[in-house]
């Protein structure tokens, strides 16, 4: 059954929930779907990531070079969960490449001013935001 970005958001993203709609809103209408196949490449490492990349449908593979361990995935990620959030707010690169798995994904893209501006007018959704981005730090690389 289909549904809108800020039903998705509010009912799907676990780093929204309990955000008020009336918050969620103007991510919800400035927000785009782009579609992936498998294996498409949605972010390389060392691109500027312009958009938060929330997964609506399928998985996509983070994975990055090691040093000694050659390219490794880092994470699986599925439905509701997001990326590109550290080098939005951090005015960087990405730090490892994303692509599409096996059976491609569907992406709900919020560019980053209107990510930008939730950060900084709800400390609630800023703390969570920067514990997402220490977890992923501290996350031990695969063997």
């Amino acid at each position: 059954m289909p549904m809108d970005a800020l039903t998705f958001l509010s009912a799907h993203v676990p780093l929204f929930a309990g955000i008020a709609e009336e918050v969620l809103s103007p991510l919800a209408v400035a927000a785009s779907l782009k579609k992936f196949t498998p294996g498409q490449p949605v972010l390389f490492a060392g691109m500027t990531v312009e958009a938060l990349h929330i997964v609506a449908t399928g998985t996509v593979h983070v994975q990055a070079k090691v040093p000694n361990k050659g390219v490794v995935r880092l994470a699986e990620l599925s439905t509701g969960e997001v990326f590109g959030e550290a080098s939005m707010l951090e005015a960087s690169v990405a730090g490892a490449t994303v692509k599409a798995g096996d059976a491609g994904a569907i992406l709900l893209l919020i560019p980053e001013e209107p990510f930008r501006r939730l950060v900084a007018e709800n400390e609630i959704f800023a703390a969570r935001v920067r514990a997402l981005i220490q977890a992923r730090r501290s996350a031990p690389v695969a063997a």
